[in-house]
């Protein structure tokens, strides 16, 4: 799975941890990527997409309908 989002291109940073004595280490800080099912060209497609964009309204949730039971007769 690719860690950029699909609707902003945001990707993982890298730098270093920075201690209290000063000591530097490598790390990473990955965006916040939710798989999230959306309606694109009458078409469902899955997308990595941030909290922000998500947040911001560039994506819109396809929300899943439940099917109607059909009533009891009796």
């Amino acid at each position: 799975m690719s860690r950029t989002c699909d609707v902003c291109g945001k990707a993982p940073l890298h730098g270093c941890k920075v201690s209290k004595t000063y000591n530097h280490t490598k790390r990473t800080w990955r965006p916040n990527l939710l798989k999230v099912k959306t309606e694109i060209g009458g078409t469902t497609r899955t997308l990595n997409v941030c909290t922000r964009c998500l947040r911001s309204g560039f994506v819109q949730k396809k929300v899943r309908v439940p099917k109607e039971t059909p009533a009891s007769t009796n």
